[in-house]
C-alpha cells in the first residue's frame, strides 16, 4: 500500500457515516497498546476558535521544551497537517506503518460487526505517533461535539471549550443549550476547565456540569480578564492577566486575543498540576504560531485573504474584523458545504463584498454554484463560476493591486486555494 493508497482507504471510511460513542475507540487503542495513556494532555473543544486555541496552545508548550503533539481536523491540503509532533507532520513512512496497522484491527472487528469510521481510526494512529515518537504533551482538539467524540478517550490536565455556536445541529441538537451539553461532555471529574463569558445559556450549562464533576471551572472574561491593544493584518496584541504578559501574535483578528488568553490560561492551569512552562515561552511561542487558513494573507497587491469560516457565527465575527481593517469592500469568493448555513454566511460575507464569486468546492457535500450564488445575490453583485481555481482567477481579473480579495466558506473552499497559490502545507 503506498501513501495515496493508504489515504483513500482511510477517506473511504469517511463514506460509512459518522458514529457517535466511544467503545470501539476504546477496543482499538487498547489493541494499539492503549498509546493515549502515555503522555499529557489538553484537550480542546468548541465551535470557533479550537483550532487557533490548539495551535497556541501547542506552541508555547513547544517553546517550553516538551516534546509536543498536536491533533487537530480537518486538514486543509495534506491528510498528515493533522497529527504533527514538535510542528512537523507525520511522516509518509510513519503514516503508511500505521495505516497498515489500524487496518489490519479494523478488519478483524469489521468480521464481529464493529466497523470502525475515518475519524476512529486518524484518532487512534494520532496517539500511537505521539506515543512512538515520545511525546511528553499533546494538545488534541475535538473533532465533532465533545462527549461522544473518539478524542474523548484521553485523561487531561485540563480541557478547554472555546466559543460555542450552532453546528452539526442534525447530530449535536439545534439548540445552544444542547450543543453546549456535548462540548461539556469533554469534562472530567476534578479536572480543570477553562472557557470563555460566552452568554447565560451556554455558561448556565457548562456551569452545571462542572459543579457535577467537582471540575474547577474559570470563566476568562469574568474571572480573569484579557486586553486586546491592537489588531490589523499584520497581527494581535494582548495582555492576558493569567500570565501578566503582553504577548504578540502573528495572527489577524480581535477574535485571537480571546483565543489567546483562553490558550493561555489553560496552560497556567496545567501548570498547576506539574506542567512546567517558563514565562519566557509565553511570548515565544505565541510570537511563532502558525494556523493557516485562518484569516491569513497570502499576498500583496492584490491582498489575497483566505478564511475558513463556515458558521454564522464565525462568518459575521470574520466579516465585522475586515470592515474594520480594510479601507474599502473586498472581491469575496465563496464556497459553502450543504450542511452550513448558507444564508447565514451569506449574509456576512456579502455585506463586504463590492462583487462575489460563487462556486462551489469539489466534494458531493458542498452546496452548488448557483445555490451560493442565489443566497449572495440578495446581498450584493455576484456572479457564479464553476470550480474554486477558475472562481479565483475570474476574481483576480476583477481585481485592482489595491483590491482585497476574500476566499471563504468552507476548508474544502480554502483548502483548493491553498494549493493554487502556496500548494504544501506539510
Amino acid at each position: 500500500m503506498d501513501y495515496d493508497s493508504a489515504v483513500n482507504w482511510l477517506f473511504r471510511q469517511e463514506a460509512k457515516g459518522i458514529k457517535f460513542g466511544l467503545e470501539n475507540t476504546i477496543e482499538l487503542l487498547s489493541r494499539l497498546g492503549d498509546p493515549h495513556r502515555r503522555f499529557r494532555s489538553l484537550h480542546v473543544a468548541g465551535t470557533n476558535g479550537k483550532g487557533s486555541v490548539s495551535a497556541m496552545a501547542g506552541s508555547v508548550l513547544r517553546e517550553a521544551g516538551y516534546r509536543t503533539g498536536l491533533y487537530t481536523s480537518p486538514h486543509l491540503v495534506d491528510f498528515r497537517e493533522r497529527i504533527r509532533v514538535n510542528g512537523d507532520c507525520i511522516g509518509e513512512g510513519e503514516m503508511l506503518r500505521l495505516a497498515a496497522e489500524v487496518r489490519s484491527i479494523a478488519e478483524d472487528m469489521a468480521a464481529h460487526g464493529r466497523r470502525l469510521t475515518f475519524f476512529e481510526l486518524t484518532t487512534a494512529m494520532a496517539f500511537a505517533h505521539f506515543a512512538d515518537a515520545g511525546v511528553e504533551a499533546a494538545v488534541v482538539e475535538v473533532g465533532m461535539g465533545g462527549r461522544l467524540d473518539s478524542t474523548n478517550v484521553i485523561e487531561p490536565d485540563c480541557v478547554a471549550i472555546a466559543r460555542i455556536s450552532l453546528e452539526h445541529t442534525t447530530f449535536l441538537g439545534d439548540t445552544l443549550p444542547q450543543i453546549a451539553f456535548e462540548k461539556a461532555g469533554t469534562m472530567k471529574a476534578g479536572v480543570p476547565v477553562v472557557t470563555l463569558d460566552q452568554g447565560a445559556e451556554v455558561l448556565n450549562v457548562l456551569r452545571e456540569r462542572a459543579s457535577e464533576l467537582s471540575a474547577p471551572l474559570t470563566v476568562v472574561g469574568r474571572d480573569t480578564s484579557y486586553e486586546v491593544l491592537s489588531s490589523t493584518l499584520d497581527g494581535t496584541e494582548v495582555y492576558v492577566e493569567a500570565i501578566d504578559r503582553v504577548v504578540s501574535l502573528p495572527l489577524i483578528g480581535r477574535y485571537q486575543g480571546e483565543n489567546c488568553a483562553l490558550a493561555c490560561n489553560a496552560l497556567a492551569e496545567m501548570m498547576r498540576r506539574g506542567v512546567y512552562v517558563p514565562d519566557e515561552a509565553f511570548p515565544s511561542g505565541l510570537a511563532k504560531v502558525k494556523w493557516p487558513g485562518r484569516l491569513e494573507v497570502v499576498s500583496q497587491r492584490p491582498r489575497i485573504i483566505l478564511d475558513v469560516s463556515h458558521t454564522a457565527d464565525g462568518a459575521r465575527t470574520v466579516a465585522a474584523e475586515l470592515r474594520r481593517m480594510l479601507a474599502g469592500q473586498a472581491i469575496v469568493v465563496l464556497g459553502v458545504l450543504d450542511d452550513k448555513d448558507l444564508d447565514g454566511i451569506s449574509t456576512a460575507f456579502g455585506s463586504i463584498a463590492r462583487h462575489a464569486i460563487a462556486t462551489a468546492p469539489q466534494t458531493s457535500r458542498a452546496f452548488s454554484a448557483q445555490q451560493v450564488g442565489e443566497a449572495l445575490s440578495a446581498h450584493c453583485p455576484t456572479e457564479i463560476v464553476d470550480g474554486v481555481a477558475h472562481a479565483i482567477e475570474r476574481a483576480l481579473a476583477l481585481a485592482s493591486e489595491d483590491d482585497t480579495v476574500l476566499i471563504a466558506g468552507s476548508l474544502y473552499t480554502v483548502g483548493e486555494a491553498k494549493r493554487r497559490f502556496d500548494g504544501k502545507t506539510c
